[in-house]
C-alpha cells in the first residue's frame, strides 16, 4: 500500500467513527494505516482508545503489544497478551509474541513453552521457532537451538537475526566454519551490523583466519567509531 491507501483507510475509519461506529474496529483500522505511515503514538492512542471499547478484543491487545514490543516496553506487551491469550487460547501469534517479550526479559523457560504452545497451533510462524531457538540457546541447549533456527531460516530466508543468532549457536558447538557463512550473509543484509563483525572476527581466528579475523574486527572499530 502507499501513503494514499493508508490516507484513504484513515478517512474511512474517521467516517465509521463520525456515523456513530462505537466498536473498536475503525480504532483497529485507523491504527493499522498510522503505523503505515509511520505515526506509531497515533497508533497506540488510537489502540488506547479501542481497548477501552472492548477490553477483551485478541487482535486489539496484539496489536498494541506489537507497539509496545518497538518502543521495548515488554512487561506492558506481556500484560496484553495476557489478556488476548485468555480471551483467544487459540491465538498463535499472541503466544509466539508473548514468548519474544517473555524472552528480552530474561524468562528463557517460560518463553521456550510458550513458542511450543505457539508452534503446535501454528508451524509457520517464524517469529516462534526464532524465539524458541533463541530461549534454547540461552538455556544452553545448542542443537535444539540449531534445529529450530534451521525451521525458522526455511521459513524466513532473509531473517537478519535469526541468521546471526545460528551463528552464534553453531559457533558456540565449533562449527566455526558454518559460524562464518551465517555471519557473512547477515553482513551482506545489513553491512551495518557491526556486532555480526565482531562474532565473524571470534570465528576466524578459531579456525585459523588471522587477517580475516583482524579485518572484520577493525571493521566493526570503525563502525563503532562513526556512531559515537
Amino acid at each position: 500500500m502507499d501513503p494514499s491507501d493508508f490516507q484513504r483507510v484513515i478517512a474511512e475509519a474517521a467516517s465509521l467513527i463520525a456515523e456513530g461506529d462505537r466498536t473498536a474496529g475503525p480504532y483497529l483500522l485507523r491504527s493499522g494505516a498510522l503505523l503505515g505511515l509511520g505515526r506509531q503514538a497515533d497508533a497506540l492512542a488510537d489502540l488506547d482508545l479501542a481497548v477501552i471499547i472492548e477490553p477483551g478484543n485478541a487482535e486489539v491487545r496484539v496489536r498494541r503489544a506489537e507497539i509496545f514490543g518497538r518502543l521495548g516496553r515488554w512487561q506492558s506487551a506481556i500484560d496484553d497478551l495476557d489478556v488476548a491469550i485468555e480471551s483467544s487460547p487459540a491465538h498463535a501469534s499472541a503466544w509466539s509474541l508473548r514468548a519474544a517479550a517473555r524472552l528480552e526479559t530474561g524468562r528463557w523457560q517460560e518463553a521456550e513453552s510458550d513458542c511450543h504452545r505457539a508452534i503446535t497451533l501454528n508451524d509457520t510462524l517464524a517469529l516462534a521457532w526464532r524465539t524458541r531457538g533463541r530461549a534454547r540457546y540461552h538455556l544452553g541447549n545448542l542443537d535444539a537451538a540449531v534445529t529450530d533456527f534451521d525451521r525458522a531460516v526455511t521459513l524466513s530466508p532473509d531473517d537478519v537475526e535469526c541468521l546471526y543468532w545460528r551463528g552464534l549457536a553453531l559457533r558456540d558447538a565449533g562449527l566455526n566454519d558454518a559460524a562464518v557463512i551465517d555471519f557473512t550473509r547477515v553482513i551482506e543484509l545489513n553491512p551495518r551490523f557491526t556486532q555480526a563483525y565482531v562474532s565473524r572476527g571470534k570465528s576466524y581466528s578459531a579456525i585459523g583466519d588471522s587477517a580475516a579475523a583482524r579485518s572484520d574486527w577493525a571493521m566493526a572499530a570503525q563502525m563503532l567509531h562513526q556512531s559515537h
